[in-house]
């Protein structure tokens, strides 16, 4: 891939400055997997269903998914955190539950085999749309469309743009591991557009030996743009939250949910 796009400096030719912070999240995601059982469970997807997860990172939701019983496909950009996801799969013993698979989002159809679609359920978590344009997300949201059955759903987990606009904090340092990472934000209001510059250091001693600055620039939503999207896409909004525990959504909400029907 050639055009130089900021999510190819991250995922691919440095995935090892990003995974830090995938390995750090992996503990999380047992509870996060079991909210997302509850979720199903109300919203209809069948207990033993097939599930996409895309981008599914090191899978720490698609493996522990496998182990409740569900038949899982993952696809992530990174080979790097591909080949990270079915070695913990296997050492999991889910290996033959979770498949792994390199692929692009907005060429979905393209890269899940014919024989694990359709699927009951598809996740976008963690903020994985708004990389490249509006045009291209509703694009991704089609796409899923094409791999799940009627009547299935699709969980989009993202970031709220109205929490941002009130709770908006400029710098941050965060700690993963061996690496540090130091992001200056801003906020483009105009056009609601979060144009970041990641630094990721990694500590030697009492020193930091900088790796790699990714300037991060990608379009954040509000909760009515983000139903707009669905919309366009063809999909039916049937659940709004502020979180994974399905909690009511406010502009207070760091991150939204929304399950929305095939």
């Amino acid at each position: 891939m050639a055009s130089g796009h900021w999510t190819e400096e991250l995922f691919l030719r440095h995935s090892e400055a990003f995974l830090p912070i995938h390995e750090t999240a992996w503990a999380r995601g047992e509870e996060e997997t079991r909210d997302l059982r509850a979720l199903f469970a109300r919203f209809g997807v069948p207990p033993s269903g097939r599930i996409l997860d895309a981008p599914c990172g090191i899978g720490r939701h698609a493996t522990r998914l496998a182990s409740m019983g569900f038949r899982v496909v993952g696809v992530d950009l990174s080979p790097a955190y591909i080949a990270r996801a079915k070695q913990l799969a296997t050492e999991s013993g889910m290996g033959d539950r979770a498949m792994y698979i390199v692929g692009d989002l907005r060429r979905l159809s393209e890269t899940v085999p014919k024989e694990e679609a359709p699927f009951d359920a598809a996740l976008n978590l963690w903020t994985s749309l708004g990389y490249y344009s509006e045009e291209a997300d509703v694009l991704v949201l089609e796409e899923y469309a094409t791999l799940v059955r009627p009547g299935g759903i699709l969980v989009l987990f993202i970031v709220n743009r109205d929490h941002i606009v009130r709770h908006h904090e400029p710098q941050s340092y965060e700690v993963y591991g061996d690496f540090v990472v130091i992001s200056q934000e801003r906020f483009d209001i105009a056009g609601s557009w979060m144009r970041n510059e990641w630094r990721f250091f990694r500590r030697r001693g009492d020193d930091l030996e900088h790796v790699v600055t990714v300037p991060i620039t990608h379009r954040v939503y509000s909760l009515h743009e983000l139903i707009r999207l669905l919309e366009r896409a063809g999909w039916r909004v049937e659940g709004t939250f502020g979180g994974m525990k399905m909690d009511p959504p406010s502009v207070d909400s760091r991150a939204l949910m929304i399950v929305a029907r095939r």
